[in-house]
């Protein structure tokens, strides 16, 4: 039987830890779902010197707080003490950032092997690293690998199999920080060994941070061991009141930034330039134009018009050519060589399943296309040089730097959006950014901002297409305001960010990233897309024997029994209803379902909408599609991203609600001024 040794890879999002797993166990790799969540989990074997290694891949994480399901999931195991070596991936590009994790895990009590990946990029970059005082400086042992080159692996499985069997003996450095910070930690941990008993699982120092933190699991476990946990959580107050006193910031806020200057004094000991200290570098020259407001905005959306332009008219023809392939190549097809099936399941083949596969397919080249833009820019080092630029701005709303990006990304697709608030550390302002992006006018909406504005806004289009995206940034910004200061209030955190160094994207970690993303995009939201187009065909179909989508559909009286809801925004006809309902499953169904309904072409179409709507009502209507309830993939996304159908359904309300007021007002001033 064979010697096991376990290693668990722990780091920062996109510091290679995949890629180092790749390169040591090749293709024997297992991906599943850690127990209980469905955070992914990742593991792989190989063989080295009698021994089997099993590598865990823990999700890729900035801090060791618990507010994330990716921190909880990776701070639970490295406390289980189920390995035998923790390996923490650093990205040596992003030295001080990547160490900010470095020193949590010291402070935890783990002593982690330093796997250094990207020593190739960094003297490209024109600067070194100095392995061997960084180990002296951590107390730790430090190897510099390259993912991308399959370098140093060798010495890295030595360094794990020597650690795992007692050969090397990491010592650990304790992290030292500012006086006024390490007077707080001492006098907390002395009020705790008042109160726990002898076998308390936890280490001490790690557990007085944390409660200064105020880690909400760290709060509750206080609250169950502790005798007086009480006393113990006011002493977090009142060091709290003086800190804000002195520094006027909060705890989590002023531990954070210290655990930040410390990284940087150590990467700044360990970091050699080869350029002379006192000259500009051609990133010191590109970063004082890109991060200068009055230069870098108007570069700022010169770049994100590009990216769109870029994306639309790149997945365009291939958009064409996938929706032609699913609403009439197949569903001839099917027909001519189906014809022998029932017409109900004919109609479900084509109207449910074909409809259903098509809408999520349809998105693909879109979201491919633009995540794969995204993903150079981020690769680039441009990304974190535009949330730097935008942080001051969007702070007065309660949001911060990290959250303008998904805002961005919302203008082509809410469902990337939703999915890029993944990098965000504070839980807090990634909820509500969540919660203002569904207001972004996605491109879905814009084909029904299209087809009013032709019928009744000719010669204004793009003044009410403008409005309506102006209206939608300043709702969004407004919501974001209210949030921050009555529903998850809180003191502001402050947005910090280590500038990487510009470089040209790495195409394998541009396309494997592009892949991730569009998969996920099919497996998540697509199935509540199908779901929904099933749902939507037989409330269409039935009862037997009715005309498909027609008045006596259960459909049809569900639009007609919600149509007096929209007699006040000037709407009283049930088929446009109907459309609002379709296009809670994606929004260009709105137009589509009003061509069906009204039995005419595209052509005859406005013709129809100009019978039904006066431009005060259609007006009101484009509100009420600019705010009301997002598609179904957005809505698969919140709930997926924040793991909680309460704040799901919570912005589905809002959503609602600010839709029909702001749409009712819109009729009404209309009908003065039109």
């Amino acid at each position: 039987m064979k010697r096991k040794i376990r290693v668990a890879l722990v780091g920062n999002p996109n510091v290679g830890k995949t890629a180092i797993m790749n390169a040591l166990a090749g293709t024997n790799e297992m991906v599943g779902n850690w127990p209980g969540v469905t955070v992914q989990k990742k593991t792989g074997r190989y063989h080295f010197r009698g021994f089997d290694v099993e590598l865990i891949d823990l999700p890729g994480i900035y801090s060791l707080t618990s507010y994330s399901l990716e921190e909880r999931v990776t701070r639970n195991f490295l406390l289980s003490g189920e390995y035998d070596v923790v390996a923490n991936v650093v990205d040596a590009t992003l030295l001080g950032r990547n160490l900010y994790l470095t020193l949590e895990l010291l402070d935890m009590g783990i002593k982690p092997v330093i796997v250094l990946n990207k020593i190739d990029e960094i003297k490209k970059l024109e600067f070194s690293v100095d392995i061997k005082k960084l180990s002296q400086i951590l107390k730790l042992p430090v190897v510099g690998v390259s993912a991308a080159k399959r370098e140093g692996f060798n010495d890295l499985s030595e360094t794990f199999l020597q650690v795992a069997t007692g050969g090397l003996k990491p010592e650990g450095f304790t992290p030292i920080y500012s006086e006024v910070l390490e007077e707080a930690i001492d006098l907390l941990k002395i009020k705790l060994k008042r109160q726990i008993s002898s076998d308390f699982p936890y280490n001490l120092r790690w557990f007085a941070i944390k409660l200064l933190e105020k880690d909400p699991e760290i709060v509750k476990i206080a609250e169950k061991q502790l005798k007086d946990s009480r006393s113990v959580l006011d002493e977090v107050e009142q060091i709290e009141k003086e800190i804000k006193e002195r520094f006027g910031l909060d705890l989590p806020t002023f531990i954070s930034k210290e655990r930040f200057l410390l990284a940087s004094r150590i990467a700044k000991e360990v970091v050699k330039s080869s350029h002379p200290a006192d000259s500009e570098t051609l990133s010191d020259k590109i970063d004082r134009v890109i991060t200068n407001p009055l230069t870098g905005i108007p570069i700022f959306f010169l770049i994100m018009w590009l990216v769109f332009k870029l994306t639309f008219v790149f997945s365009q023809p291939i958009t064409d050519l996938i929706d032609r392939f699913f609403s009439d190549f197949l569903p001839q097809l099917f027909t001519s060589y189906l014809s022998f099936l029932p017409k109900p399941i004919l109609s479900l083949i084509n109207d449910g399943i074909l409809g259903g596969v098509g809408a999520v397919v349809v998105f693909v080249p879109i979201l491919g296309i633009l995540y794969f833009l995204m993903s150079i820019l981020e690769d680039s080092g441009y990304m974190a040089r535009a949330a730097a630029l935008w942080d001051n701005f969007v702070k007065v709303f309660g949001l911060s730097g990290a959250s303008v990006i998904p805002m961005i990304l919302g203008f082509g697709c809410n469902v990337p959006a939703i999915y890029a608030t993944r990098a965000m550390r504070s839980p807090f302002q990634k909820l509500i950014t969540m919660a203002a992006i569904p207001w972004m006018s996605c491109s879905a909406r814009l084909t029904v901002y299209t087809v009013f504005v032709a019928a009744f806004f000719k010669e204004r289009q793009a003044t009410v297409i403008m409005g309506l995206y102006l209206l939608g940034i300043v709702l969004a910004l407004l919501l974001a305001f209210f949030m921050s200061k009555f529903v998850y209030k809180q003191e502001e955190d402050e947005f910090f960010i280590e500038l990487p160094s510009y470089k040209l994207p790495s195409w394998n970690v541009v396309f494997n990233e592009t892949w991730i993303e569009v998969k996920d995009f099919l497996y998540r939201a697509g199935t509540v897309i199908f779901a929904v187009s099933v749902l939507i065909w037989a409330l269409a179909s039935l009862p037997p024997g009715v005309e498909y989508a027609g008045k006596k559909s259960f459909i049809g009286e569900i639009g007609q029994a919600i149509t007096p809801f929209f007699h006040p925004i000037g709407i009283y006809d049930w088929k446009p209803v109907v459309g609002l309902i379709t296009g809670a499953l994606a929004k260009e169904l709105v137009v589509g379902t009003l061509g069906t309904l009204y039995g005419t072409g595209e052509s005859g179409l406005v013709e129809a909408l100009r019978s039904t709507f006066t431009p005060e009502s259609a007006l009101a209507f484009l509100v009420f599609t600019l705010l009301y309830t997002p598609c179904a993939a957005t809505m698969a996304a919140i709930k997926q991203e924040s793991n909680s159908w309460k704040f799901t359904l919570g912005v589905i309300a809002i959503d609602l609600t600010t839709a029909w007021i702001l749409a009712f007002i819109t009729y009404h001033v209309a009908k003065v001024l039109l």
